[in-house]
Order: structure tokens, then sequence, then C-alpha cells
């Protein structure tokens, strides 16, 4: 069984949240902007 301080060191800290929503909110921008940046250069080209 798992008592209350091997939980505390599984527990992840404030700061690699952060860094997940950094990271996955700035790739999911750079693909969307990679889209766009696709549709208007076929667009253009038409």
């Amino acid at each position: 069984m798992i008592n209350k301080e091997k939980e505390k060191e599984f527990e992840k800290p404030k700061s690699s949240k952060i860094w997940n929503f950094l990271i996955y909110g700035s790739s999911i921008v750079i693909g969307f902007f990679l889209v766009y940046l696709y549709s208007a250069y076929i667009f253009i080209n038409k």
C-alpha cells in the first residue's frame, strides 16, 4: 500500500502543468497556423 508520503512524491508539481499547457498549446497553435498558411498558399496559386 502507498502511504501519504509516497503519494506526494508522485504528484506533479504545478510548474509541469504550466509547461504541459505551453507545449501542447503552442504545438496546436503552430499546427493551425501551418494549415492556414498552406490553404492561403493554395488559394493564392489557383
